[in-house]
């Protein structure tokens, strides 16, 4: 997303910039200052060169995008391990129901042995005819003795590593979840940047502003969006035709960082619930998901085919057909429908879920 908006922006201010006439070194504040189609003067700021507001736009855009990624990655990190720690606690008490129950057990036997007549040592003397017969009773005892205490040790030991193993988890969790919330805060601040973002972007006349848009988020003409909605139905796959026939539905709603619906979604929050609603799951990161299904080429693409931008990967996107995809961009712009072309080297790879 960050290296997209880096590249595109540079290319939409110098176009607006020639079209206004003025040069790159002339200052925002004064010579392209915010102006809406009135043509006054909405914002005032110091004043700021065009380089420098490309510069300021495409530095905030690459944080963000690299935040998106790493709070998603450690957001998964998180519920996978929370699984790990409710197994590990369930398997740690059912050890320890199974000592408690041993100990009982070998204490019902000792009861049984020194209190209970025929099973006690005494009972064996006082039962037994003959010494021979009163020995084996005794061997008899001592063996029932000793395999209770085995079994005790026995569930002892389990409970010593079922607790580790607890701990352990437990530990990871929470390591875990520091990590995402120190994201979580790296994030708050960062949309305290977006709003900065926003602000440098205003600085721009009305025309750049929109040349900008356009340039950023291109998408596909009125046109070409009906024909990728009439197309679905005729997508081969059921899964792949639910997963695009979703994906499309979501066109208009806004990008929110770590976002997965149903009213706002970032690039691997749609691609997951795209395919959730086909039965597929996938986890909440473009990276990981670049590891499911199987690779195919540019070339190969079919619809709900993910297509993969950036190294590292950090934007993913479903193809649509038609040389179409569905994009959840970057903060401040909407789900929409792009060229699969967009964002030109920038690609990585594609792969396919399903067959």
């Amino acid at each position: 997303m960050a290296h997209r908006f880096t590249r595109r922006v540079r290319s939409v201010i110098a176009l607006t910039a020639a079209a206004a006439a003025v040069s790159t070194a002339v200052v925002v504040g004064a010579g392209i200052a915010s102006a809406e189609p009135s043509g006054k003067s909405t914002h005032k700021h110091q004043p700021q060169t065009i380089a420098q507001v490309q510069k300021e736009l495409g530095s905030l855009a690459l944080k963000n995008s690299q935040l998106v990624e790493q709070y998603d990655q450690a957001q998964t990190a998180v519920k996978a391990r929370e699984v790990k720690a409710a197994r590990a606690a369930a398997t740690a008490a059912k050890a320890e129901r199974a000592v408690n129950a041993a100990r009982q057990q070998l204490v019902s036997s000792a009861t049984a042995q020194y209190e209970g007549g025929a099973f006690s040592s005494t009972g064996a003397l006082l039962s037994s005819d003959s010494g021979s017969n009163y020995l084996d009773q005794l061997d008899a005892i001592q063996m029932i003795s000793s395999h209770d205490a085995q079994v005790v040790s026995y569930y002892a030991a389990v409970q010593r590593v079922a607790q580790s193993a607890r701990a352990h988890a437990n530990a990871l969790l929470a390591a875990a979840r520091q990590k995402r919330n120190a994201l979580g805060r790296e994030k708050a601040r960062v949309q305290q940047q977006v709003s900065k973002y926003k602000k440098l972007l205003a600085t721009l006349s009305y025309q750049a502003r929109e040349a900008y848009l356009s340039a950023a988020n291109p998408a596909v003409s009125s046109a070409q969006q009906s024909k990728a909605f009439s197309g679905v139905s005729n997508i081969s796959s059921a899964a792949a035709r639910k997963a695009v026939q979703f994906a499309l539905d979501q066109i208009g709603k806004p990008y929110v960082y770590g976002a997965a619906g149903p009213d706002a979604y970032d690039c691997s929050g749609l691609v997951m619930a795209a395919w959730a609603s086909a039965g597929v799951s996938l986890p909440h990161s473009a990276a990981e998901q670049y590891n499911y299904g199987t690779h195919v080429s540019f070339d190969q693409l079919q619809p709900g085919d993910l297509l993969f931008f950036y190294t590292p990967i950090s934007h993913v996107t479903i193809y649509a057909g038609d040389g179409m995809m569905v994009s959840a961009p970057e903060t401040g712009e909407n789900v929409t429908l792009i060229p699969d072309t967009a964002f030109g080297s920038d690609y990585v790879g594609a792969t396919r879920l399903v067959g």
